[in-house]
């Protein structure tokens, strides 16, 4: 009880040096170099309509028009004001549209203030504010290693990008595989620590991560790769099929390691506490506890990528594209990468387990083998 009454008042104290910390950053102005800050003066936009448009597919939108009065807050044009004019469309796809006190960052030039984008960074410092009072107030003192931990993995991701782009892509599955083992190494490293229940967890990760990558590869080569249109990415400046195949190797790692942790550390808890549980009834737990949450996990995969796809599938459905050529272009990469971190999710419940069974002491394999 005292345990959980001091996370609570640590996680309060973290609230409030993040509110402080957000209230800082939006008031700061003399801290950005690139662009000047300035706030709308206005207390009610005027705001009209310029134009109505309609496409040859009937899809309907509007040209608006706000007059925006503004206070320069930094630089040399500080505490001067401007008259400035802003064309947005309402569906707010490449334009924006700007409200009464907003803060926004400015380039003057010749007297003329050119808006570049809204004031955004308060809101990220208030995002990570809730994050990191959320994680104190659940994980307490483990937050330090959460945090670590992310910290870690994002350097140690800037690090891989940069290699890749010096080595122009020649080498990026393997370099990617190679980023797999050192990101779930390090990062179950700082949370759980080095121990036998981190490198169970860790064994764990990488047979679901490569076991399922190499039958789903094999897959692809007995078929032809029949069917995946790696011209449907984003991609610009490398080979886009290894850029794919990169990616599915990300997000398998996201999807198995969770997994991994989550079986290993329940099943590393039920020995503990059940000193007669025998290898056989580790196995049967293992195969129950996967069997309870694959179905979320994959569910929460599927979810995720058509939250992502949804905007690109709209447009092109309300083009008047058939449902197929809209699968091809905006789905079949995603739905192909969901599969495959499927199957590695199915395969991690096999191998959480039977890495859990590393827990056990010799006598109780002893009684097993007999049976």
């Amino acid at each position: 009880m005292k345990k959980t009454k001091q996370r609570y008042v640590l996680a309060l104290v973290v609230a409030i040096i993040g509110l402080a910390l957000t209230a800082c950053t939006y008031f700061a102005t003399d801290i950005y170099t690139k662009h000047d800050v300035a706030v709308i003066t206005d207390r009610t936009i005027k705001d009209t309509l310029v134009e109505k448009s309609t496409d040859v597919y009937n899809n309907k939108d509007e040209t608006r028009k706000q007059v925006l009065h503004l206070k320069v807050l930094s630089g040399k044009h500080k505490n001067q004001t401007y008259r400035t004019v802003n064309y947005y469309y309402p569906s707010q796809l490449i334009t924006q549209k700007y409200r009464a006190g907003q803060r926004i960052f400015v380039n003057i030039k010749h007297n003329d203030p050119a808006i570049q984008t809204p004031k955004r960074d308060w809101v990220l410092v208030l995002a990570l504010t809730v994050m990191a009072t959320l994680m104190v107030a659940v994980s307490g003192k483990n937050t330090l290693g959460l945090i670590a931990s992310m910290a870690l993995s994002w350097l140690l991701f800037y690090l891989v990008i940069m290699t890749d782009i010096k080595l122009n892509g020649s080498y990026i599955v393997l370099l990617f595989g190679f980023a797999d083992i050192v990101f779930s190494f390090f990062s179950l490293l700082l949370v759980q620590g080095l121990n036998k229940k981190m490198l169970a967890t860790w064994a764990a990760t990488l047979l679901g991560v490569f076991v399922s990558f190499a039958l789903c590869y094999l897959i692809m080569r007995l078929t032809g790769e029949s069917e995946i249109k790696y011209e449907t990415g984003d991609y610009a400046t490398q080979d886009p099929r290894g850029i794919f195949l990169a990616q599915t190797l990300l997000g398998i790692l996201g999807a198995v390691m969770d997994e991994a942790t989550d079986i290993i550390s329940s099943l590393y808890e039920l020995i503990q506490t059940k000193k007669d549980l025998t290898a056989k009834q580790l196995i049967e737990s293992g195969r129950t506890m996967g069997q309870e949450i694959m179905g979320p996990l994959i569910n929460v995969l599927v979810l995720i990528f058509m939250s992502e796809a949804l905007p690109l599938t709209i447009i092109y459905l309300r083009d008047n594209n058939t449902l197929s050529s809209t699968f091809g272009f905006t789905l079949s990469l995603g739905v192909t990468q969901s599969v495959i971190s499927a199957i590695g999710i199915v395969l991690t419940v096999v191998f959480a387990t039977g890495c859990s069974l590393f827990f056990l002491e010799g006598q109780k394999w002893k009684e097993w083998n007999k049976k």
